[in-house]
């Protein structure tokens, strides 16, 4: 009867400790999403649009905002101080380009603190490309924001997929991909990153004004879970700006 007794109380034990991990882990969270190549705050006749480009972006009360073609100089209307300004969030930028008096490239705004971030510069053999990275937590849960924007040349860009896959493989924690990668119909293992746009069966809706492709991308690892996927056709550039909900 104390033998009995004994493994009762530590099955007790154990299911109470259980249950306090259970309670105690943190819960899942949503997170939207937003990927924008703006084309230097310019349409696709070259028409200014930067205040309607920031005035729409804040609209759509997203918790990160990826931004491709950022153009920082006195010439361009130094856009990543306008950006951070009017969007009110945290926001880190990397000129993938730099010269007479403009820095050209990416940014990333959140609306959650940036606890790391770094600038990778791709491998390129024209104009230099790169990607951001941040890492946020979000009430205990950590999470990866990449974005990156693709040369134009074929072979480059096999070399930059890679170099980026690479970079993602090496990361512990759930992320997220997006950017211009100027490729139409990219097919990349579906293990790693998976097609935000093809899980919910929308990779038909073209995300460049200039053309019939989709050539913005937002991929997900494995173990976040996909909830909406939207291309918004506004022509504030020569790109359509993707939004995405995501769950981790």
């Amino acid at each position: 009867m104390k033998k009995i007794s004994i493994v009762i109380l530590i099955l007790l034990v154990i299911l109470f400790i259980s249950v306090y991990e259970f309670k105690n882990l943190p819960s899942k969270k949503e997170v939207s999403i937003v990927s924008y190549n703006i084309h230097s705050g310019l349409d696709k006749n070259m028409f200014p649009t930067l205040f309607d480009t920031m005035n729409f972006l804040k609209s759509l009360d997203a918790d990160f905002i990826c931004l491709q073609e950022v153009n920082e100089s006195a010439k361009a209307g130094f856009q990543v101080s306008s950006f951070k300004e009017e969007l009110d969030m945290e926001s880190y930028f990397g000129a993938n380009v730099e010269k007479c008096g403009t820095n050209y490239g990416l940014s990333i705004h959140s609306k959650y603190p940036i606890k790391y971030k770094n600038h990778i510069f791709l491998t390129s053999n024209k104009e230099q490309r790169g990607m951001l990275h941040i890492k946020v937590n979000i009430k205990g849960k950590k999470l990866n924001i990449i974005n990156l924007h693709l040369g134009l040349d074929e072979n480059e860009q096999k070399t930059q997929i890679k170099e980026m896959i690479n970079y993602v493989k090496s990361l512990d924690e759930p992320y997220i991909v997006v950017g211009d990668f100027n490729i139409s119909n990219l097919e990349l293992d579906k293990n790693i990153l998976v097609d935000v746009a093809k899980k919910l069966e929308k990779s038909n809706q073209l995300t460049i004004a200039t053309g019939l492709e989709r050539i913005d991308y937002i991929f997900v690892s494995p173990d976040i879970e996909i909830l909406e996927y939207d291309v918004l056709f506004e022509s504030m550039s020569d790109h359509y700006p993707i939004k995405a909900r995501i769950r981790f």
